[in-house]
């Protein structure tokens, strides 16, 4: 007999009980069998072990009542084990460097044109517009290359081919330009652009709960610019470490109405050039600058 099964018999020998069917009898068994499985060693080829002599046991009952108090020691240790969530920026830029296309789609409580324009953002009551974002990057990943938004009124810029369409619908014009009249000149899937938000940034915080609408696990990232009176909320899914909402603010305490609200962002490895094309409306007046 070696250590393992000398144990066994010992703490059963150890146990008193008699075979009349009392309920108070069984209770006390069940609790001195796990008093006694808790004080054994946990690992895998010693609980074998156990279980090898467990199943030689003469004592059928015992044999029995201890099998089943084994398999239920071992799924409440499984299913007590508690994962915690955890989020680390080398893994967002690993999942990021996948993606050459982003599309988001959201709020901003500033006027497009003068997003358009680089002009001052200043948040001013009534002015929240809905808008969609596409952008695809360049082949040196550090900025776009071809790039499309639709603001809620109708307003449309198109990047593509080096050239740039803006279409006004209060004035049925579209406005055409040669290069880039509007772009992102950060490209944000990359090492670069988050290692140098986390290093220049303030109050870089993380905290993690579930989304709101899918009840995924994710992080919850805080950071702000005093130098430029700006702060952010990112949202990060733990199972794929991409973004999926961000929200930003023209003050560096993230208080009062986000400027810009995005609810959905999806990443993809390319979008279609169909996308960024631009189709002159019918009637539309064409102004080229």
């Amino acid at each position: 007999m070696n250590k393992d099964e000398r144990q066994f018999e010992n703490f059963v020998r150890g146990i008193k009980f008699d075979d009349k069917p009392d309920l108070s009898h069984r209770d006390k068994l069940e609790q001195d069998l796990l008093d006694a499985l808790t004080k054994q060693p946990r690992h895998k080829q010693q609980l074998l072990k156990i279980w090898r002599t467990i199943m030689k046991s003469k004592i059928t009952k015992l044999a029995a009542a201890a099998v089943i108090i084994v398999a239920v020691v071992l799924t409440v240790t499984i299913l007590d084990r508690t994962v915690t969530p955890t989020w680390a920026i080398d893994d967002t830029v690993k999942a990021l460097n996948q993606f050459n296309g982003i599309y988001l789609s959201g709020v901003f409580g500033v006027p497009i044109e003068k997003i358009s324009r680089g002009e001052d953002l200043v948040l001013r009551d009534g002015e929240n517009m809905s808008v969609e974002f596409w952008m695809q990057a360049n082949e040196e990943r550090t900025r776009s290359e071809n790039f499309r938004i639709e603001a809620g009124d109708g307003t449309v810029w198109s990047v593509c081919n080096n050239m740039t369409y803006k279409y006004d619908p209060k004035n049925n014009t579209v406005r055409v330009q040669s290069g880039r009249g509007i772009e992102s000149s950060i490209w944000p899937c990359g090492d670069d652009y988050l290692t140098k938000a986390q290093e220049f940034m303030q109050d870089w915080q993380v905290m993690y709960g579930k989304d709101a609408v899918t009840g995924r696990d994710c992080a919850f990232i805080t950071l702000s610019n005093p130098s430029q009176g700006q702060s952010w909320w990112l949202e990060i899914d733990l199972e794929t470490n991409l973004p999926v909402r961000a929200k930003g603010w023209h003050n560096t305490r993230r208080e009062g109405t986000p400027s810009m609200n995005f609810q959905r962002i999806i990443f993809f490895e390319k979008l279609p050039d169909e996308i960024f094309e631009f189709e002159i409306p019918e009637g539309a007046t064409v102004i080229e600058e």
